[in-house]
C-alpha cells in the first residue's frame, strides 16, 4: 500500500478511536447525569404524590360531586405539572385531569388494574393509556358512598361525604408522567451526538486528505529527485517551500546537500581519473619514448645513453612517488594508517620543520618569520612524523607559490578552550573564492596563474587535509587581494590555518607579533 493511503486510514483511525472513546466517555458521564436527573424527578413525584393524597384523600365535610372533585384535581395538575387520576376498585377511571378526547381515559375502565395496598405509602409502577407508556406513583384514595362500577355505571353525581347513604366505593389516586418526558433527553443525545460523529468523520477525511497530500508531496518530489539522480542527472534538486526549520524543509535541505555531495563526489572521481591518467601518461610517454631510442639505436653514445637512463629513471621515480603517494592517502581516508600518537611540543615541531625548509627557502631567496613561544609550547598529542609532513606540505606549497624575495609567515595563537592554531601565510597568485572549496581536492588544479611548478603530484594538500582530520584538527584557507599598490594585479595574501586539540593549556606567547608588511 502506498504512503498516502496509509497515512489518510491512519489518520481516521485515530479520529475513529478518539471520537469513540470521546463520545464512550461522554455518554457514561451523560447517563450517570440523566439517571440522577430521573431519580430526582421520580423522588419528587413520589413527594408530591404523597403530600397531595395527604391533603386532598381525607374526607370531606359537605357534599362534594364528582365534578367538582375533577376541577380541583385539574388545579393541582397544572400546579404541579402531572397527569392525576382517580380509579375506583373496578379499574374504571372515575377523574382524569387530561379532559380532551381521545387521550382523554375518564369514565374508561383500566384492564387489569388493581388498587394499591392500603398501607400509607405510594407505589410506584408503569401502564400504557391509550398506547402511551406512563410512570406513575399512587396511594389510597378518598373513599366515597355510591354505585359501584362493578354492577352498573358510575353516575357523575356521586357525593362524597358521610350524608350520602350509598355502598362505600374504594380509589386510587394516581399521579403520573410519560415516561417519554424522563428520557426523552437521552434519546435526543445520542441523535445528535450520532449526526455529530458522522460530520465530524467526514470533515476529518477531507483534513486527512488535504494533510495527506501536503505530507506526501514532498516525498514525492524526492521520489523523483532520486531517481533521476541515480539516471545520472546529478543537478537535481528539490524546492524549498513553507518553513525551512520543520521536518519537511530540513529533509529538504539535507537531500539537496546530499545531491550536491553526490555530484561533486562524481566530478571528483571523475578528475581523479582523468588526473591519474593525466599524470601517468606524461613519464609513461617519455619512458616509452627514451626506451625505444636505446632500443632502435638513436642514442648511440655514452652521453645520449645516460641521458636517455637518467630520464626514464627520474620518471620512474615520479611514477612511483605517485603511487606511494596514492596508496598513502587510501589508507589515511581508510582509516588503516596507524598513528603513533605521544604528547609533543608542538613548536618545537614547528620550528625543526622551519630549520629543514630553510635552505631552500634562502635558494629561493624567501625568507621565514615565525611568531612562536620560545620556551614550552603548547602540547598535542599526535604523531610527530604525520605531524612534521602536514606542515612541511604547507610550508612547501608556500614556498613554490609565493612571490620572489618575499616572507612566508608563520604564528600560533591560542583558540578556543582546548585548541591551538597555527597559521602559515604568503604572498602569491590569488585563489578565486569559487575554488578555495576545492583546494584540498586530490590532483585539483587551479588556474593557469597557479600552475604547479616542479615535481609535485597534486596529492599533497588532499594528504594533509586528512592528516590533520585524523588528528580530530581542522584546516582551512583564505585569500585575500592585496591593496592597491602593496602587489601585482592578482596577487593575493594566501592563509592556511591549521588549528589542533591541545592536551595542556595554551601558553602566552612571550615573542613579539609579527609585521605582516614588508
Amino acid at each position: 500500500m502506498a504512503f498516502r493511503p496509509k497515512l489518510i486510514i491512519s489518520y481516521a483511525v485515530v479520529i475513529t478511536v478518539t471520537l469513540a472513546l470521546a463520545v464512550g466517555l461522554f455518554a457514561i458521564i451523560f447517563r450517570q447525569i440523566q439517571d440522577d436527573s430521573t431519580n430526582k424527578a421520580i423522588e419528587r413525584l413520589r413527594s408530591v404524590t404523597n403530600n397531595l393524597s395527604e391533603y386532598i384523600a381525607q374526607p370531606i365535610d359537605g357534599e362534594l360531586s364528582l365534578s367538582q372533585y375533577q376541577a380541583l384535581l385539574v388545579r393541582f395538575s397544572q400546579l404541579l405539572d402531572v397527569r392525576i387520576l382517580l380509579v375506583d376498585d373496578a379499574g374504571r377511571v372515575l377523574c382524569d385531569t387530561v379532559v380532551t378526547p381521545p387521550a382523554s381515559m375518564l369514565n374508561q375502565l383500566m384492564p387489569g388494574y388493581k388498587l394499591v395496598p392500603d398501607d400509607g405509602r405510594p407505589h410506584d409502577g408503569t401502564f400504557k393509556l391509550k398506547d402511551v407508556p406512563y410512570f406513575y406513583y399512587g396511594r389510597s384514595g378518598p373513599n366515597f358512598r355510591g354505585t359501584s362500577a362493578q354492577s352498573q355505571p358510575a353516575r357523575v353525581d356521586f357525593r362524597f361525604g358521610p350524608t350520602a347513604n350509598l355502598a362505600i366505593v374504594k380509589t386510587d389516586l394516581l399521579l403520573t408522567v410519560p415516561q417519554e418526558s424522563l428520557y426523552n433527553s437521552w434519546d435526543t443525545f445520542i441523535k445528535g451526538m450520532a449526526v455529530a460523529v458522522v460530520v465530524a468523520l467526514l470533515v476529518s477525511t477531507a483534513l486527512a486528505l488535504l494533510i495527506a497530500r501536503n505530507v506526501t508531496r514532498p516525498l514525492v518530489k524526492m521520489t523523483r529527485a532520486s531517481t533521476a539522480i541515480a539516471q545520472g542527472n546529478y543537478n537535481a534538486q528539490l524546492p524549498v517551500t513553507g518553513n525551512d526549520n520543520d521536518e519537511i524543509g530540513r529533509l529538504s535541505h539535507s537531500f539537496n546537500h546530499m545531491a550536491r555531495e553526490v555530484a561533486r563526489s562524481h566530478q571528483t572521481t571523475r578528475d581523479f581519473v582523468a588526473n591519474v591518467s593525466h599524470e601517468l601518461k606524461t613519464p609513461l610517454t617519455s619512458i616509452q619514448g627514451y626506451s625505444q631510442a636505446i632500443i632502435e639505436g638513436v642514442a648511440d653514445d655514452r652521453d645520449s645513453l645516460e641521458h636517455s637512463a637518467a630520464v626514464i629513471y627520474n620518471e620512474a621515480a615520479r611514477m612511483r612517488r605517485l603511487v606511494d603517494e596514492l596508496l598513502d592517502l587510501s589508507r589515511i581516508e581508510s582509516g588503516q594508517a596507524a598513528l603513533y600518537r605521544q604528547e609533543l611540543d608542538l613548536s618545537q615541531l614547528v620550528r625543526r620543520v622551519l630549520m629543514r625548509l630553510g635552505p631552500l627557502a634562502s635558494d629561493k631567496n624567501l625568507a621565514f618569520q615565525h611568531r612562536l613561544n620560545e620556551g614550552r609550547g603548547p602540547m598535542v598529542l599526535g604523531d610527530p612524523d604525520r605531524l612534521e609532513q602536514v606542515f612541511t606540505n604547507i610550508l612547501d606549497n608556500a614556498l613554490k607559490y609565493s612571490r620572489e624575495n618575499s616572507m612566508i609567515w608563520l604564528e600560533m595563537n591560542p583558540g578556543p578552550a582546548g585548541w591551538v592554531g597555527v597559521a602559515i601565510g604568503n604572498i602569491g597568485p590569488l585563489i578565486p573564492p569559487e575554488q578555495l572549496d576545492r583546494i584540498f581536492e586530490r590532483f585539483y588544479k587551479l588556474d593557469p596563474s597557479r600552475k604547479r611548478k616542479g615535481e609535485s603530484t597534486g596529492l599533497g594538500l588532499a594528504i594533509t587535509k586528512e592528516l590533520v582530520e585524523a588528528h580530530q584538527g581542522m584546516i582551512s584557507v583564505t585569500s585575500q587581494p592585496l591593496p592597491p599598490g602593496q602587489g601585482l594585479p592578482g596577487e593575493g595574501f594566501t592563509i592556511f590555518t591549521i588549528n589542533l586539540p591541545t592536551v595542556t593549556p595554551v601558553p602566552m606567547l612571550k615573542s613579539p607579533p609579527i609585521n605582516l608588511k614588508r
